[in-house]
């Protein structure tokens, strides 16, 4: 582990983006330990930009329904994570706190699938960050969209 997050316990995405800055979202997602978004280990952050990420991740049987399909609250885990990263390569010190969130499911991403998903900041204000998460198939295929508002609690 790096010395300088030795300090910071469960080393998750939020607190390594705080340390290190907007990169060290590339590479393997780091969950917060066992807390909700562990099902998303295995995840790849593939592309980082000021407002834009880009992950991918397999349809591992833990992420699956009973049809053998991508379970709706695991596309809802990757909104809010893919819309808190977007959000961190603006200011890595504000990943905000949710107030808003929804999904619309176009189509199954099945077991054993690879997702693409994409993160974009749509609007980013003092009080308040806007995203927008698309998750694709490997063809490009639209499966889900999400929109995230998180808001910036004032410091003090």
């Amino acid at each position: 582990m790096l010395p300088s997050l030795r300090r910071l316990g469960a080393v998750g995405y939020i607190a390594r983006a705080k340390e290190l800055g907007r990169q060290s979202l590339l590479g393997t997602f780091h969950s917060t330990g066992e807390r909700f978004d562990a099902i998303l280990k295995g995840m790849e952050c593939v592309k980082v930009e000021d407002g834009h990420v880009e992950c991918k991740v397999l349809v591992t049987e833990a992420m699956q329904n009973s049809y053998g399909t991508m379970h709706g609250g695991c596309t809802a885990t990757i909104v809010d994570v893919l819309g808190t990263m977007a959000l961190l390569t603006k200011d890595s010190q504000r990943p905000g706190v949710s107030v808003e969130m929804s999904q619309s499911f176009l189509a199954p991403a099945k077991g054993g699938e690879v997702v693409f998903a994409t993160g974009v900041v749509t609007k980013y204000g003092r009080a308040l960050g806007f995203t927008e998460v698309r998750l694709t198939d490997v063809h490009g295929k639209l499966l889900a969209t999400g929109r995230h508002t998180k808001a910036f609690p004032a410091a003090g």
